[in-house]
C-alpha cells in the first residue's frame, strides 16, 4: 500500500508540474546562461578538455559536480533534454524521497503525505523546477539526504558510520554548490553532543577532515587547469561585496541594474581577472562587515525578509503552516528536541548565509530549502483534528 501511494504522489507531483508549466505557456526546457555555462563544461570534460567553459568571455571556476553529473548525458545523447528528462524524473522523485523522511522523521504516513502534497502545489518550486538547466532540482535532493542522514545518526547506536556518511554528503554538496558550508558548524555541534554523551568515539573528529581533503583535491585540479588554486568557485567575491556595501539598497537585483547597487570604485576593477576581482571585493566586503558588524546583522535579517516574502497566497500559508508545525513538533511531538534544533538550525542558517552572501532576482535561492520546512507544515496539517482520528491510525 505504501508502495502504491509513493508511485501516486510522484504521478501527482509530474502532473501539476507539467500542467502548470502548459497552463502558463511556459516552456518545458530552457537553458538559461548559468545553464549554457555548466553544459560547456560537461561538453569539454567529454571532449578531454577538462572542466573548462568556452562560452563565458570570463574564465569562471564553478563546483565541479553539476557539471560532471550531466557529462554522461552529453557522452550519451549529445543533447541537452536528455538530462533534462532526467531531471524531472528527480524532481518527483524529491516529493517522494520527502513524504518518506516525513514518514519517518514524525512516525506518521499522514505528515509524509500532506508534507509530498505541498512539495506538489508549492508555486516557488514550480517556478524554479526542472524545465531550467540548474542546479536547484539535484540540490534539494543533496538538502534532503543530509536531513534522512541526521535522522538515521540520532536513530542508530552505532553512529560513527552515519557521522562519516553526514561529513561526505556535505563535502559532495559542496562540490555541487557550496551553500551548506555552514552546516559542518552544525555537524560539529552534532558530534560535541554525541562525544559529551560517550556515543561516539573521540577519534571520530578526524572524520571532519573529509571536506578538507576533497576541496584540496579540488583546488589542485583547478591549479593546473586554470593555473589558480581554488577550492570552490572564484566569483563569490562580487554576491558578498553587493550584498553588504552599506550604500546597497536591501531589495533584490538584477545585474542588468548593477550600477544602481555598487559604488563608482566598483567599475575601476573592471580590468582585473575575476579571480583578482572576486578577491578584492571580497576584502572589502568583509572590511564593510568589521567596521559595521551590528549593521551587517540588521541588513541579513531585513534581507531574510525579502528571502521568506510570499509570492502567493500559497506560499505564505505554507510559510506559516510550518512555523506552526516547528512549534507543534517542540511542544508535543516527542522527538529528540536537538534533532528539531537542528532542523531548524538548518533552515534558519540557509537562510542566513543566503542573505548574507547574496541579493538576486526572484525566489530560486530559496526553493532548495522549501522542502526542509515542507516537513513541519505536512506536520502540523496531519495534526489538525478535523475528524476523529482513529487509534490504529496508519504509523
Amino acid at each position: 500500500m505504501n508502495r502504491l501511494l509513493y508511485v501516486g504522489l510522484f504521478i501527482l507531483t509530474e502532473a501539476v508540474l507539467i500542467g502548470w508549466l502548459a497552463w502558463t505557456n511556459t516552456p518545458f526546457m530552457t537553458i538559461s546562461p548559468d545553464g549554457q555555462l555548466y553544459y560547456s563544461l560537461a561538453e569539454n570534460v567529454v571532449s578531454g578538455n577538462g572542466l573548462v567553459n568556452t562560452v563565458r568571455q570570463e574564465n569562471i571556476i564553478v563546483p565541479p559536480l553539476f557539471a560532471l553529473i550531466i557529462a554522461p548525458f552529453v557522452f550519451l545523447f549529445d543533447q541537452p533534454e536528455a538530462y533534462m528528462v532526467f531531471q524531472y524524473i528527480v524532481y518527483g522523485l524529491n516529493g517522494v524521497f520527502l513524504a518518506f523522511i516525513g514518514k519517518k522523521l514524525f512516525q506518521s504516513q499522514a505528515a509524509g503525505l500532506w508534507s509530498g502534497l505541498l512539495y506538489a502545489i508549492h508555486p516557488v518550486l514550480l517556478l524554479n523546477g526542472p524545465q531550467f538547466l540548474l542546479t536547484e532540482t539535484l540540490f534539494v535532493t543533496f538538502l534532503l539526504t543530509v536531513v534522512y542522514v541526521v535522522i538515521r545518526l540520532f536513530e542508530e547506536e552505532k553512529k560513527a558510520g552515519w557521522l562519516a556518511v553526514l561529513l561526505f554528503v556535505l563535502s559532495l554538496s559542496l562540490l555541487y554548490r557550496p551553500h551548506l558550508m555552514y552546516v559542518f558548524i552544525l555537524a560539529f555541534g552534532l558530534w560535541l553532543l554525541f562525544a559529551a554523551a560517550k556515543k561516539v568515539k573521540r577519534w571520530t573528529i578526524v572524520l571532519f577532515a573529509i571536506p578538507a581533503v576533497l576541496l584540496g583535491l579540488n583546488g589542485f585540479y583547478n591549479q593546473s587547469l586554470h593555473g589558480t588554486f581554488v577550492t570552490l568557485e572564484n566569483y563569490s567575491g562580487q554576491n558578498l561585496y553587493i550584498a553588504n556595501n552599506p550604500e546597497t539598497k536591501v531589495d533584490f537585483y538584477a545585474s542588468t541594474r548593477l550600477d544602481q547597487f555598487v559604488e563608482p570604485e566598483y567599475f575601476q576593477y573592471e580590468g582585473l581577472t575575476l579571480s583578482e576581482r572576486s578577491s578584492v571585493l571580497k576584502e572589502k566586503a568583509f572590511s564593510y562587515i568589521l567596521a559595521e558588524p551590528l549593521a551587517m546583522v540588521e541588513r541579513m535579517v531585513l534581507k531574510m525578509g525579502l528571502f521568506f516574502k510570499g509570492i502567493f497566497a500559497i506560499d505564505t500559508i505554507t510559510l506559516i503552516l510550518a512555523l506552526a508545525g516547528v512549534l507543534l513538533a517542540f511542544w508535543r511531538s516527542g522527538i529528540d528536541k536537538w534533532l528539531l534544533a537542528f532542523l531548524v538550525l538548518y533552515i534558519a542558517g540557509f537562510a542566513a548565509m543566503t542573505s548574507l552572501g547574496l541579493l538576486v532576482g526572484g525566489q530560486r535561492y530559496r526553493a532548495p530549502i522549501i522542502p526542509v520546512y515542507l516537513l513541519f507544515a505536512g506536520y502540523f496539517v496531519k495534526s489538525i483534528p478535523l475528524k476523529r482520528r482513529k487509534q490504529n491510525e496508519i504509523r
